[in-house]
């Protein structure tokens, strides 16, 4: 495992979603437990191979959930603590006779219970600078309005900041790309088109857009993004069309549909639905949208 692969678990997690209406959105424990194991790593608290359950590590993920949480959320770092084992590098072991966790541990069990990153996790975390980078992840990832506020809850000494090239990197990652393209199922948000070949992993004709750029939003949240065709990518990011707050999409008035059938095509977008996911935890933001129909040129 490297550290790219490493982040596109950490965009992959298994969590349920929740609430309904402007509430819905996805769990946020796994995310903020592995925060807050980072946060103790930094401090010579805990190693990969050793991460106690211990009264430092619910204090800091409680430090961030009191930031992040909604209505129906509930600060129960003893969740994700065992559940975190479903997703394939954690394992959560009693320390008396090494049995695997299956049951939440208790407040009164701190240090008796410990796990550990496993299946190669544990060699990209054991470096500060991996660390550092998965932690913004998990932030643009999950909690991307909340960063300034997540990232400042690190108890040690942030780390300097690294180039931007480099910043950037899981921006672009292909973590964000699979995650959009599986909300979407594979499908144009523009124009429905959906093309997979059969028996070859991870091939598709649909690009994963951010609506507000990377580079200006760090949001690499799901509602940041949409899945279309190359052809409606293309065209979006020149600004000639735009997905906006009203649910359809709006066309540039410098494109004509005499001059050629490809703007046709873009022109005959104008008044039609977004096609969005089902999950309404994933749809595009009505602030992602406005941003992007602002600058549709005119």
């Amino acid at each position: 495992m490297n550290i790219e692969s490493a982040i596109e678990r950490l965009y992959n997690l298994k969590i349920g979603v929740t609430g309904v209406g402007g509430e819905r959105h996805e769990r946020p424990h796994k995310p903020l437990l592995l925060l807050a194991v980072f946060d103790l790593m930094d401090e010579g608290l805990a190693t990969p191979d050793h991460i106690p359950w211990c009264r430092a590590l619910r204090d800091r993920f409680t430090r961030r959930f009191l930031i992040v949480r909604k209505r129906d959320d509930r600060d129960t770092p003893d969740n994700p603590f065992r559940y975190l084992q479903g997703d394939g590098f954690w394992e959560a072991r009693e320390v008396g006779d090494g049995a695997v966790l299956r049951r939440n541990p208790l407040v009164g069990e701190f240090d008796r219970v410990v796990a550990r990153f496993t299946d190669g996790f544990d060699v990209v975390a054991s470096i500060p600078a991996n660390r550092r980078r998965m932690r913004e992840a998990l932030v643009a990832r999950y909690f991307p309005g909340l960063a300034a506020e997540l990232l400042a809850a690190v108890p040690s000494p942030a780390p300097e900041r690294v180039a931007a090239e480099e910043e950037l990197e899981y921006g672009r990652s292909p973590a964000f790309r699979r995650k959009i393209v599986e909300v979407y199922d594979h499908q144009c948000a523009a124009c429905g088109l959906r093309i997979r070949l059969p028996g070859v992993e991870g091939v598709s004709f649909i690009d994963a857009a951010h609506l507000v750029p990377f580079a200006e939003s760090r949001n690499d949240h799901p509602t940041n993004g949409m899945a279309l065709c190359k052809n409606h990518h293309w065209a979006m990011d020149r600004r000639l069309i735009a997905p906006c707050e009203d649910g359809i999409w709006h066309i540039s008035g410098t494109l004509d549909r005499r001059r050629s059938t490809g703007e046709a095509e873009l022109v005959g977008l104008r008044g039609q639905p977004i096609l969005m996911p089902q999950e309404s935890a994933f749809q595009p933001s009505k602030e992602a949208l406005r941003w992007r129909c602002e600058r549709l040129i005119a």
